[in-house]
């Protein structure tokens, strides 16, 4: 895999011609009439600003041809405006569809010469607002002043996060290529879940009325009951008869998700397969940062943080006066608990960690929970804000709830199908609840545009409280094992074969050579490599990271990145100046799960690998220091393995490791 994805950046650097045309069409296209609602050209100036912050594109040629392109797309849709003029509204998909030119017209007319910068970032207009500026006359050079404006805005906001975003990716990678694995994931999640909000934000009206079309010729053809609360549901003299419609479609498609995952669970096959499977994927990319991460995301959905938006949401609420809400959403959580135990106690299915064995795991009772509280908050601040403001309520409710329901299944709390169970479950009776609500209350709610923000308040008071009263730890599976106790002699006769010849990142990859074995404590390491001229890596922080983008800046000014040996992270970091500035010698050292006893104590053993970073300046603005495998072997060791005294240690012995010279070291007795 990490093969594959290194293989990729050489291959995209060595086509970079290529990509610069790309993100010239992609920008250009995107601002011509009807051919730029269908390229994502927002996404490929994302992805040419991530190719950037690796290293595989220059910054300076993606904004210039990226302006270039915009500033082309929309001088063409402008032109084309003021050639056709009448004939357009007679061309596909115009003629079909006269309100997209109307939309434009009136955003033309409201902001005038401004609406060509501000349409540039709204999609819906974006190509549209030049057509209609040339339709309407604007002058020429009044519009190329607008349009070269927008573009120089446009551009660098839509690469410079790309740019971050690759710049991310590539230290990840440094350290370990399972940090870019969770690095992507959270990052897909974010995107896909804002992607998906707007995808169905802007198709909801379409699908309700084709929904409202079929609904209405059955109503017809049933006069009974249903039939009169179908057409109840479509009368438009009925506020919130959409959202009706839509919430009883949520309630049908969860509960057909709902019952075919459970169909799935109690036949076998082939969710369960895909829950192995993703659960295998998610423990081997684990590492100690990425599991401090998932248990710090875990406590949005802790039973403190839905609690205290429960009272929230009570107080609110009752200031409404809303009693009816109120019992409708606390029945909700405490019916849909009752129903997942006892779902849970019929089914007996084990969670996939060995330590949880006592808990039965289908459906999720975490993740329903999690869902029945945010999933209510979303539907009742949706119906107080504007329709952009609801896109990102339910974007961000669904993010939450996706994180939390990640983090359980990354911990081994329970399995993949078991958080799609218990969600589709939960959104299922939220929608069931909203209805009942709707339909009790099917006035339109008073406006309350600033409730999202002292919900998200609440929120990120409470995680930060609970962060920081008890600092988010892993599980107890997580934590490290003890070493296991060897002699000396065991230790340089054999033990020594059982440790790995290279470092490894993930799935056997091979990096550096381990050519250090070093039985001694920690400072003592320290004091030794001080006294022979070695430094402590200079540590992480904003000043260290901001000397990446420096345009001169010395090797060891730049920090030196923790890397994994098997998802552990080095425990000591030295380093020391090469033969020229851009050089350096960077040493690591790993536990090695061992420890060296005498009979009355026990000394940790360590594994170090030395390696010789060079750095590259591939594309302004990022410095990179790539490792120099050739040098790393030849610098500083001869044939027989590096001597112990340039580390200030005593060599016990030198072996081959399949061809890497190894020294065994121990600390001298003071």
């Amino acid at each position: 895999m990490e093969h594959a994805y290194i293989h990729l950046l050489h291959q995209l650097a060595g086509h970079s011609a290529w990509m610069l045309t790309i993100v010239f069409l992609a920008a250009f296209l995107e601002a011509i009439a009807v051919i730029g609602t269908f390229i994502p050209g927002s996404t490929a100036m994302f992805l040419a600003g991530a190719l950037t912050g690796t290293g595989s594109l220059s910054l300076g040629w993606v904004f210039v041809w990226a302006i270039a392109g915009a500033i082309a797309g929309d001088g063409m849709s402008f032109w084309l405006g003021g050639r056709y003029k009448e004939r357009i509204v007679q061309l596909w998909p115009f003629r079909k569809h006269p309100e997209l030119l109307d939309a434009g017209q009136r955003f033309f007319l409201k902001h005038g010469a401004k609406s060509v910068v501000l349409a540039r970032f709204i999609g819906p207009l974006r190509a549209i607002v030049p057509v209609v500026a040339g339709m309407l006359g604007m002058p020429p050079l009044r519009f190329y002043a607008m349009n070269v404006l927008s573009a120089l805005l446009w551009a660098p906001a839509h690469i410079l996060p790309g740019v971050v975003f690759g710049a991310s990716v590539l230290l990840a990678g440094a350290v370990s290529f399972r940090l870019v694995v969770i690095l992507a994931l959270l990052v897909c999640i974010v995107w896909l879940s804002f992607r998906g909000a707007g995808f169905l934000l802007s198709h909801a009206n379409a699908w309700s009325s084709a929904a409202g079309r079929h609904l209405g010729s059955w109503a017809c053809r049933h006069p009974g009951p249903l039939g009169r609360a179908a057409r109840k549901m479509l009368d438009p003299d009925t506020p919130d008869a959409t959202h009706i419609l839509v919430t009883s479609l949520v309630v049908l498609v969860a509960g057909a998700l709902f019952f075919g995952v459970l169909g799935d669970v109690l036949s076998g096959d082939p969710l369960t397969t895909v829950d192995q499977s993703v659960y295998h994927f998610l423990q081997s990319v684990r590492t100690p940062w990425s599991d401090t991460v998932f248990a710090s995301l875990a406590t949005l959905g802790s039973g403190i943080t839905l609690t205290a938006l429960i009272v929230m949401v009570v107080v609110w609420m009752l200031w409404e006066r809303r009693w009816r809400t109120i019992g409708y959403w606390l029945a909700a959580v405490v019916f849909s608990q009752l129903l997942i135990f006892a779902l849970q106690f019929a089914m007996h299915r084990a969670p996939p960690e060995e330590l949880m064995t006592a808990h039965y795991v289908f459906p999720s009772n975490h993740v329903a929970a999690t869902v029945i509280v945010y999933g209510f908050l979303a539907f009742l601040l949706a119906r107080r804000v504007g329709k952009l403001e609801g896109v990102l309520v339910a974007a961000a409710s669904t993010i939450v709830v996706i994180v939390v329901a990640l983090a359980g299944v990354y911990f081994g709390r329970y399995w993949l199908s078991d958080a799609i169970g218990g969600a589709a479950l939960a959104y299922a009776w939220v929608a069931i609840v909203a209805l009942t609500a709707m339909w009790r209350h099917p006035q339109a709610p008073p406006s309350r545009t600033f409730m999202p923000m002292v919900m998200l308040v609440v929120v990120l008071v409470s995680v930060g409280a609970q962060l920081g009263v008890n600092p988010a730890m892993p599980p107890v599976s997580a934590q490290r094992v003890p070493p296991v106790l060897v002699t000396q002699s065991e230790w340089t006769l054999s033990v020594w074969k059982r440790l790995p010849c290279y470092r490894s990142d993930m799935g056997g990859d091979r990096k550096e050579p381990i050519t250090l074995q070093w039985v001694s404590d920690l400072d003592s390491i320290r004091g030794r490599l001080r006294a022979q001229g070695w430094v402590e890596g200079t540590d992480v922080s904003a000043h260290s990271l901001l000397s990446l983008a420096s345009p001169d800046v010395a090797a060891v000014s730049l920090p030196v990145l923790p890397k994994l040996n098997n998802g552990v992270p080095s425990s000591l970091v030295f380093m020391r100046p090469g033969d020229t500035r851009a050089e350096r010698d960077v040493l690591r050292f790993w536990p090695s799960g061992y420890a060296v006893g005498n009979g009355t104590s026990a000394t940790p053993l360590w594994v170090g690998a030395l390696a010789h970073e060079r750095l590259s300046r591939p594309s302004w603005p990022i410095n990179i220091l790539r490792v120099d495998r050739q040098a790393a072997t030849s610098a500083s060791f001869d044939g027989r393995g590096p001597g112990g005294a340039e580390f200030g240690a005593a060599v016990l012995a030198k072996v081959d490791c399949h061809g890497v010279p190894v020294s065994l070291l121990a600390s001298p007795v003071e």
